[in-house]
């Protein structure tokens, strides 16, 4: 399955690594200053909410982490 992350792009359920909430501390910002082997995409348009670490890239999206996480429930066991 896939998970709708913002725009036009889509990522493959079994690649998720983690979903974070970008509004809430500063591990994230952190995270985006030191990936250096991850391609950052970012898909937000301007109003970054969450991002969705793969395992070979971190997506920037405007989607809350919430939301985002009721969906990956789906096909996240």
């Amino acid at each position: 399955m896939f998970l709708h992350v913002g725009g036009n792009t889509v990522v493959e359920g079994k690649k998720i690594i983690a979903i974070l909430n970008l509004e809430k501390g500063s591990c994230c910002k952190n995270l985006l200053n030191n990936s250096q082997n991850k391609q950052v995409e970012d898909v937000s348009e301007g109003k970054p909410k969450a991002l969705v670490l793969t395992d070979d890239r971190i997506f920037i999206t405007p989607i809350s982490s919430l939301t985002l996480s009721k969906r990956a429930k789906q096909f996240i066991v």
